[in-house]
């Protein structure tokens, strides 16, 4: 081609002639050869032949393509023959030129070339389809028009070209389809894989670690993740992700859906979202220009979202994307088949718990569950029917319910008939047989069952109610004692209804024992077998025990031989409960029977029993009190009105008198009349203020008001002081005082507050001593200070004693001796402040001593 180019230059430049025929010839042989050495590749053909027509035929050419719509020419090979033309060249055809316009348009649609002046444009067919267009100029100082010969030549070698170019595209076209061929051979291979493995996936995670593992080496993706879609369609879960960083797999672990997002598009739209450009997915950790968002759908639901991104700009061909999504296909298939096993083992999970759980709670049942056949015959047998009923499982199961009385069997089976037919029976009342004979009231649910095949069955839940009835009868019978209990406030009459309550239902005899004034135990009311006189059993000691501890003593199956419960017929059982109320004991109350033994509801009824009938007990007495205390208010009333009005009286008499007295003797009144008026005056103030102080310490020290002023004290001089101002009234009444003090007795005491025990003492001595002598003494023994006051008066009845030091309390007539009934109470209240005490030993008609003992040095 060199030398053929130089030889025609050479021959024009020196004017010399050759025959055209073989310039053409020559040339149409380089071309030839060269395009011939030239590659198959399609632009090293389209390089060539521009390299064949510049310089020989024109300054400068270029060569353009058909678009495959054929709606646009594009440049792709040109050549100039000096560098400053090439520059200009490849910006006037770097742009896009219409094929439907223009002259490149009539030579597409003729296939003849067409001449501009120095511009020849020409078609490039192969197989009688346009291709494109070659392009010619010739710049000069004055460009030559292209001759018919040149433009034959040019024709020629752009024919030529075009074929090359048609076997360039061919053979690219062949080597293409057989890359394609081995691609897809690949993704077959890949997808078998696949698919075998996705088969074999049992769990969500299982199938997004085979979709991604196989995925990436097949779609030569950088990284990729699989989502799945949450139940409330607003967040998608990354499953699995490979590729990204650890940072990047955190921040994509939970997707919103919102938006317009490509995962969300993908989602929303149910199609492959395929993004050619940067994808926001990867993050500023990763720039992905492209990615691909395919929505794994089944069953027309979607399910997830499988996304592969690329490290660089990756165009989607149609084989490539039907690919991926028959791989998202069979990953939503194989998604789809792990959830419904998933949810197909949480039910059969579940379905194995509930079964555990029924029949742990069949186990645990505390009623007794049988599943029966319409016959009677026991198909289940639960632990709780073994305890109720005795029969273990092993003697039960496929016989008929041995449970039932024969008598009752009938109406039993009857029953069952009607709870097959659907009747559900509830609670119905049974007396149901032990294995050891005993007898059982049970409550029985019986309904109808439907099992998977088979006849219908009875469920019977079978509760034991002995307790139940039990517990009913004992409420009713407590209703019952509280009304008895309630129709008397009579003590007497309430004692002998208590007895009486128990018995027959509960006890064969009952004793009410009470506790006396003196600490011991007597009883007050029996009920039953025992004989008049006679102690029921347990006995005073175990009475004695209860009342003394506050809590029940109880035995059962004593023999004859027992000292403490002896009875006629055999052994037998007994209950002792305390009577308390208010926090004290009253007594206490027994149940003895010999037909059973007693257990421990027995005993909480004997004592709920007990609990009533002490407040009834105690309603009595604040009832008996209650009027106790109304008639002593009566008498006191009667008594201080009495008492008040007796010194008004004679103080009365004595200031008329004495007023008379004066009227008639003037200024010669005798002085002695005067002074015996005015001491018997004196006395009878005295004893008015001793009543008023007698009043006002008892509303002191009911409202607890007492106050004492303790300072150091001689008792001795006291009690000397006392004496003292009472032995005019003891010389005038003709009583002997006497005295026997010992050393001095010293200590912390209220001086006044002693003064009016001293004088209530010794004024008693005087009033009812009779004349006899009154001996007091002071002595210290064991510690303590003791004053003794001994009178030979009338002395105080025995049953009177206990009660002496109670208010409004005294042990003669009121109409006989006078006064309130306060002092001795007073005394004691004031002794017992000082952390003393006051007793008193009598015998009536003998005389009374009184024992004041006080604490020495206190």
């Amino acid at each position: 081609m060199t030398m053929v180019a130089s030889r025609l230059g050479e021959a024009r430049r020196f004017g010399a002639q050759l025959p055209e025929i073989e310039e053409r010839l020559a040339l149409l042989a380089e071309a030839s050869r060269v395009l011939a050495d030239a590659s198959l590749e399609p632009p090293a053909v389209m390089e060539r032949l521009c390299g064949l027509v510049v310089p020989l035929l024109g300054s400068a050419c270029a060569l353009r393509l058909l678009s495959e719509d054929g709606l646009w020419l594009r440049t792709v090979a040109s050549a100039a023959s000096v560098p400053e033309a090439r520059g200009r060249l490849q910006a006037l055809l770097s742009q896009r030129m219409r094929a439907d316009e223009g002259v490149a348009a009539e030579v597409l649609d003729t296939g003849m070339a067409q001449g501009v002046e120095a511009v020849l444009v020409l078609p490039l067919r192969a197989r009688g389809r346009p291709l494109g267009t070659l392009t010619v100029w010739r710049d000069a100082p004055e460009p030559l028009p292209f001759d018919s010969g040149e433009q034959l030549l040019l024709q020629e070698l752009a024919d030529r070209a075009a074929l090359a170019l048609d076997v360039a595209r061919a053979y690219a076209a062949e080597r293409q389809a057989r890359q394609a061929a081995e691609v897809a051979a690949g993704r077959l291979a890949r997808l078998q894989q696949v698919t075998s493995e996705l088969s074999e996936a049992l769990t969500a995670a299982r199938v997004a670690e085979v979709v991604l593992e196989q995925g990436l080496a097949v779609a030569d993706a950088t990284a990729g993740g699989l989502w799945g879609l949450e139940p409330d369609a607003t967040h998608a879960v990354l499953l699995r992700c490979a590729g990204c960083s650890p940072n990047a797999a955190e921040r994509l672990k939970r997707l919103p859906l919102h938006g317009d997002s490509p995962v969300a598009r993908a989602l929303r739209e149910s199609r492959p979202v395929w993004l050619e450009s940067e994808d926001a997915l990867a993050g500023p950790e990763r720039q992905s220009p492209s990615s691909a968002c395919l929505p794994l759908v089944a069953d027309g639901r979607a399910l997830g979202v499988l996304v592969f991104t690329f490290s660089l700009a990756h165009a989607f061909d149609d084989d490539e994307r039907a690919f991926l999504q028959l791989v998202a296909h069979h990953a939503a298939q194989a998604l789809a088949r792990a959830r419904l096993l998933e949810r197909e083992q949480r039910a059969r999970a579940a379905l194995r718990e509930a079964h555990g759980t029924l029949e742990a709670i069949i186990q645990a049942s505390p009623a007794a569950i049988m599943l029966l056949d319409p016959d009677g015959t026991v198909r289940m047998w639960n632990p709780a029917a073994e305890r109720m009923l005795g029969w273990t499982t092993e003697e039960v199961l496929g016989k008929v319910l041995p449970a039932v009385p024969p008598e009752h069997f009938e109406a039993f089976r009857h029953s069952l008939e009607r709870a097959t037919r659907g009747t559900v029976l509830d609670g119905a009342p049974m007396a149901a047989r032990r294995r050891d004979g005993g007898a059982v009231q049970v409550a029985v649910w019986t309904g109808r069952v439907h099992p998977a095949s088979g006849p219908p069955q009875c469920l019977s839940v079978m509760v034991d109610i002995t307790e139940r009835q039990r517990g009913e009868a004992a409420q009713r019978f407590l209703a019952e004692a509280g009304g008895v209990l309630a129709g008397s406030l009579e003590e007497e009459e309430t004692l002998e209804r208590v007895a009486h309550l128990a018995v027959p239902a509960y006890a064969e005899s009952c004793g009410v024992f009470l506790e006396d004034e003196a600490g011991g135990v007597r009883c007050v009311a029996t009920a039953g077998g025992s004989v008049d006189g006679e102690v029921p059993p347990p006995g005073l000691a175990v009475v004695a025990r209860v009342i003394q501890s506050g809590r029940p003593e109880s035995r059962s199956g004593l023999s004859e031989a027992d000292p403490s419960c002896a009875r006629a017929g055999g052994t037998c059982a007994y209950l002792c409960v305390p009577l308390r109320v208010r926090g004290h004991t009253l007594g206490a109350l027994t149940f003895v029977t010999s037909k059973r033994a007693y257990d421990v509801q027995d005993l909480a009824l004997a004592q709920e029993l007990a609990r009533r009938a002490a407040l009834a007990l105690d309603n009595a007495s604040l009832y008996r009190d209650a009027r106790q205390a109304i008639r002593l208010r009566e008498e006191f009333l009667s008594i201080a009105s009495h008492e008040l009005k007796t010194p008004i009286s004679a103080l009365q008499l004595q200031v008329q008198s004495l007023l008379a007295g004066v009227t008639r003797s003037g200024a010669s009144f005798d002085p002695e009349r005067l002074k015996r008026g005015l001491e018997r005056v004196d006395r009878q103030v005295k004893r008015q203020t001793l009543l008023v102080n007698d009043l006002l310490d008892v509303s002191r020290l009911s409202a607890g008001k007492l106050e004492l002023v303790l300072e150091p004290l001689e008792l001795g001089a006291l009690v000397r002081e006392v004496a003292e101002r009472f032995e005019p009234e003891y010389v005038r009444a003709g009583t002997p005082l006497e005295l026997a003090l010992g050393p001095e007795v010293r200590g912390q005491w209220d001086r006044l507050r002693l003064d009016q025990v001293l004088t209530n003492l010794m004024s008693n001595a005087l009033k009812y001593g009779r004349g006899n002598p009154v001996h007091v003494s002071l002595a210290v023994e064991d510690g303590r200070a003791r004053v003794r006051v001994r009178d030979g008066g009338i002395g105080i009845a025995k049953e009177h004693l206990p009660r002496l030091f109670h208010r409004f309390e005294r042990a003669v007539s009121e109409r006989n001796y006078g006064g309130f009934g306060l002092g001795l109470w007073i005394a004691r209240q004031i002794v017992e402040a000082m952390g003393g005490r006051i007793e008193v030993d009598s015998v009536l008609g003998e005389g009374s001593t009184f024992r004041l003992e006080l604490p020495h040095g206190a």
